[in-house]
């Protein structure tokens, strides 16, 4: 064995004794070793030289240099050779985080027995997946921040595998996207989900909680209705469809299967804007039960239906709420309705899901079932110089569009946006293949997604009818609602109310010293002092996470810290003074807006 190979092995072993009893210690028997013209150990692996023959540290060196130490907090390589990389980044940037991902664990430990990872094995972030299959891996990455996350993989020290690691770059870039689409959105629209949420409130007494269905349609098939046009192959079979299955109808679909003359089991609508509200205006749906939340927007609470049943915000205020009195059911949010749909499904325990009309991308180059409120709004807005056609394009060439491949192997234009839903549906559905429940595809026009199969309306009409198993089900429902008794909210919105105004009071306080700082620098010390106190009151606070849906994200602080000076030597020592008030102004006017709804609970 190589001299590295002990002190390497020992290390890891310390450092991941979980992980190195898991792994054959064996290293890879079809990996080439040779010696650069500096001295160095270098390796080929089918043909293909993993390093430099002539300089493999120099290499390693300029590679390293392409890592940005003020946006990136991480650094995931995928493959890495014999390490070199690696181990030039944990010398040179001790304080970020480094991953390390590896299919074949043989790979690994030829790393180990040529190489001094010393650095790396003693570097204080470090995560190591070798040997993890695909879903480990993506799981693992989905806990890092994938926005300041640098991603190092060169073609030759990924080419043994090169499925596996363009699959997790894949996943860290609709990551990035993920975390992008949900920083856009909450700046977009958390005055509006704050407002609707506490507008709401009192309406968590009111209903029962979708909990009450958990685990009890095992026995149920469950079909999820979306609006995309393919729906439209399945309507004059609507009907049959409702004998054999549970219908989960997304709130887009609606018109469309009232049109068709069923009314659906369940309908549901995840969306807080007043724009989506307008998908149940004019309807009504006598024996539907309605799924939505406390952050609906208020007049979706009223529709005319057999029920309406809470599923857990996705929202602080509505979650503080629920830590005080209970859970009302969680479901998943994949950014699309008809993912809270499907989880819906598997909330009941159900072991046979079909979706219809999840087309996930433009089939006949559509974008939404004739009839939607979508179309009608188009056509609707319609001018000489705007007409439907114009609209249609704009949406169908709007996020990077590309082709991908429906159920029957034919094109199907598809975009960025869609690509996010695509991989949520992916992964879950998968994991839920995993745990004995399928999912499968009635509409074949609909982009392929791997972990749902495709099946026929043939097929499906060979099942039987389950008026009964529903019976039972809405029956034992309401049983389990006894179990969920619904809170009295006035004492809970009175401490609410109080948790907010002292709140308020930290942040004054706390604005007051930063004033009185920037005015005498002889202040400094005390000042520090006094707002690490007045801090860790915040942070102990039960209410800061429903304040926090109001306060500015870190982009929007980043971009309110820019403006400090930070110039003079004088500018430098009041920095982080400066900064503290740029937080308790944000807070205070975020305690604000939140004390203007305390009238509606009285």
């Amino acid at each position: 064995m190589n001299s590295f190979w002990n002190e390497n092995l020992k290390l890891f072993e310390q450092r991941f004794p979980e992980l190195a009893s898991q792994l054959n210690k064996a290293t890879c028997p079809d990996m080439v070793l040779m010696q650069a013209k500096n001295g160095m150990t270098v390796a080929s692996h089918n043909g293909l030289m993993l390093h430099s023959k002539y300089d493999p540290k120099k290499e390693a060196e300029n590679l390293i240099k392409q890592f940005d130490g003020e946006k990136s907090d991480t650094a995931l390589f995928l493959g890495f050779g014999l390490g070199y990389a690696v181990i030039e980044f944990a010398e040179k940037y001790p304080d970020k985080t480094i991953m390390i991902a590896e299919s074949r664990s043989d790979f690994f430990f030829t790393a180990l027995e040529n190489a001094d990872w010393t650095p790396v094995f003693r570097h204080p972030k470090l995560i190591i997946t070798a040997g993890a299959d695909l879903a480990q891996a993506k799981e693992i990455l989905s806990t890092l921040n994938a926005t300041t996350l640098h991603v190092f993989r060169t073609k030759a020290q990924s080419a043994h595998d090169e499925e596996y690691f363009t699959s997790l770059e894949k996943a860290v870039l609709q990551n990035a996207e993920k975390e992008k689409v949900n920083t856009n959105t909450l700046e977009k629209f958390s005055h509006l989900w704050t407002s609707n949420s506490l507008r709401n409130l009192r309406t968590m007494e009111k209903f029962d909680g979708a909990n009450k269905y958990l685990n009890l349609g095992r026995e149920i098939p469950f079909t999820v209705i979306a609006a995309g046009p393919s729906l439209e192959t399945l309507l004059p079979h609507l009907s049959e469809i409702k004998k054999r299955s549970m219908i989960v109808c997304v709130d887009t679909a609606l018109h469309a299967c009232l049109k068709a003359g069923v009314e659906p089991d369940f309908i549901i609508l995840a969306d807080p804007q007043y724009y989506c509200s307008l998908h149940l205006e004019f309807l009504r749906s006598p024996s539907s039960i309605l799924l939505a939340e406390i952050a609906a927007y208020p007049s979706v609470l009223r529709f005319q239906c057999r029920e309406i049943v809470l599923f857990t915000s996705l929202f602080p205020i509505g979650q503080y709420f629920e830590k005080q009195c209970g859970t009302k059911g969680q479901l998943l949010a994949g950014g699309s309705v008809t993912t809270s749909a499907w989880d819906f499904a598997r909330l009941c325990d159900s072991r046979r899901i079909y979706i219809a009309g999840m087309d996930l991308g433009f089939p006949g180059m559509q974008t939404h079932i004739r009839g939607s409120k979508f179309e009608e709004k188009i056509h609707a807005a319609s001018c000489r110089t705007k007409n439907a056609e114009t609209d249609n394009a704009s949406c169908l060439i709007s996020a990077s569009p590309y082709f991908a491949s429906d159920y029957d192997g034919n094109k199907i234009l598809t975009d960025k946006k869609m690509a996010l839903y695509s991989w949520w549906f992916e992964t879950h559905c998968t994991k839920a293949r995993e745990q004995g429940a399928e999912t499968y595809s009635l509409t074949p026009q609909s982009q392929a997604i791997k972990g749902i199969e495709r099946s026929s309306i043939e097929e499906f009409l060979k099942l039987p009818e389950i008026e009964e198993l529903k019976k039972e089900f809405f029956a034992r429902a309401q049983e389990m609602a006894a179990k969920y008794p619904r809170p009295d909210m006035t004492p809970l919105i009175e401490k609410f109310t109080s948790s907010i105004l002292v709140l308020k009071q930290l942040a004054k306080k706390g604005l007051d010293i930063t004033k009185k700082t920037e005015a005498d620098r002889t202040r400094i010390e005390d000042s520090n002092y006094k707002l690490n106190q007045i801090d860790n009151q915040i942070l102990k606070s039960e209410v800061k996470d429903a304040a926090s849906l109001v306060f500015p994200t870190q982009r929007q602080l980043e971009k309110l810290a820019s403006q400090i000076p930070n110039q003079t030597e004088a500018d430098k020592q009041l920095y982080s003074i400066r900064y503290s008030k740029i937080i308790y102004t944000q807070l205070l006017k975020s305690t604000e807006e939140l004390e203007k709804f305390f009238p509606i609970f009285s």
